[in-house]
C-alpha cells in the first residue's frame, strides 16, 4: 500500500515564499535562489518538488521522467506522481502534452516534441524542470538579455549534449520556446526563453 507523504505544513504561507523566490529566479535569469520549504518527493529533489507544489494544480498535466528513479536507488516515480496528485490534483501526462515536466540533466530529450506555445498564445508551453548534479561543474555559460545587467556566468552541472545544444541554439523563434528551471537539492536557477546563452570565453 502506498503512503502519501506530507506536503507543505502551512500551504498558503510556504507557497508564497516559494513563489517569491521563483519570481526572482525568472526575472533575473542565472540568479541562484533557495527553496527550503519542503524536503521533496524522491526521486525529485527538494527544489523541483517545491516548484510543482507551488505552481501546479488540477489543470496541470505533469510529466515525471522514469529516468529520475534510475538515479536514486529505491525511489518510485509512480509514488512521487501519486503524492503530487494528492496534494495538487495534477494529472499524469505524456511528455508531449505536459505543461510541467521534470527530467534529469543526463538524459536525452527531443525538444521538438515539447509544447512551445503559439504566436497567439506563447504562454501555452511547457516549463521544463531539469534536475542536475551541482552548480559548480559543467561548461561555463554566459547569459545576457532581460533581467541581466551586462552579463552573468553560470555552471549548470553535467548536461546532456541535447540540453546544452538547446541552450546555445534554441530551435524555436521567440516568443515561442521553453523556460528551463535547473534544480539541485534546494537551489534553483532559471533560464528564460528570452535569455541568450553562449559558451564563456576561455580568456
Amino acid at each position: 500500500m502506498s503512503i502519501i507523504a506530507p506536503g507543505f505544513n502551512q500551504n498558503v504561507e510556504q507557497s508564497q515564499v516559494c513563489f517569491r523566490q521563483l519570481l526572482t529566479a525568472l526575472s533575473e535569469p542565472g540568479t541562484e535562489v533557495t527553496l527550503d520549504q519542503h524536503v521533496g518527493f524522491s526521486p525529485l529533489n527538494s527544489a523541483a518538488s517545491q516548484v510543482i507544489l507551488c505552481l501546479c494544480d488540477q489543470l496541470t498535466p505533469l510529466y515525471l521522467s522514469p529516468f529520475l528513479a534510475e538515479l536514486v536507488p529505491g525511489s518510485d516515480i509512480a509514488q512521487a506522481q501519486r503524492n503530487f496528485t494528492f496534494h495538487c490534483n495534477t494529472k499524469p501526462s505524456s511528455l508531449v502534452n505536459a505543461d510541467f515536466a521534470v527530467i534529469s540533466s543526463q538524459e536525452s530529450i527531443h525538444f521538438s516534441r515539447l509544447k512551445v506555445g503559439t504566436d497567439e498564445q506563447p504562454h501555452q508551453s511547457v516549463t521544463l524542470i531539469i534536475q542536475t548534479d551541482d552548480f559548480t561543474s559543467g561548461p561555463k555559460l554566459t547569459l545576457s538579455g532581460p533581467g541581466i545587467p551586462n552579463q552573468r556566468t553560470v555552471q549548470l552541472g553535467q548536461l546532456h549534449p541535447k540540453i546544452l545544444q538547446y541552450l546555445l541554439a534554441p530551435s524555436h523563434p521567440f516568443p515561442l520556446g521553453v523556460d528551463l528551471l535547473f534544480c539541485h537539492q534546494q537551489s534553483l536557477i532559471a533560464i528564460s526563453r528570452t535569455t541568450k546563452v553562449e559558451l564563456a570565453s576561455c580568456m
